[in-house]
């Protein structure tokens, strides 16, 4: 796998992690581990990982070499981060959004003219077996496993 880049610097990723409503039982896994970790977990995969903001600011082969990486590493994966308004009410929002990630430096739109989260999840073939709407529909909070 290529070199799987930083966050935009001044993204506040930290922040924006710590106000989503993770399940109980997540609390305790590793939260965007890096791929050397993720690799290293593949002969004996965890339960559950956390990703989140980890993916709207990388191409689309590298999102989704690291998605499905982590999917490898584990069973299931909680998987935060932007996706596209579905609905009317969620536009002023995702505007928002935008405008952060825009002041934030993370100029890339890639990832979301290909659909956000929403849309890498449909492209790789995931099962979604919770969906949660956050920061007025902005964001999305998936739990995911591979197809099998």
């Amino acid at each position: 796998m290529a070199d799987i880049p930083e966050p935009p610097r001044f993204f506040p990723s930290a922040a924006l992690a710590a106000r989503i409503p993770w399940a109980v039982e997540a609390l305790s896994t590793p939260l965007n581990p890096a791929p050397e970790s993720l690799y290293s977990m593949l002969g004996a995969p965890w339960p559950l990982l956390r990703m989140a903001y980890r993916l709207f600011y990388l191409s689309q082969p590298q999102g989704e070499a690291l998605l499905s990486l982590a999917l490898t590493a584990a069973r299931e994966v909680l998987v935060a981060d932007f996706k596209c308004a579905e609905r009317n009410l969620e536009l002023p929002c995702v505007a928002a959004a935008a405008c952060l990630r825009e002041i934030c430096g993370a100029r890339s739109t890639s990832f979301m003219r290909a659909g956000g989260l929403e849309g890498m999840v449909y492209r790789l073939g995931l099962t979604v077996s919770e969906r949660h709407p956050l920061l007025g529909g902005a964001v999305v909070l998936l739990r995911l496993h591979a197809a099998r």
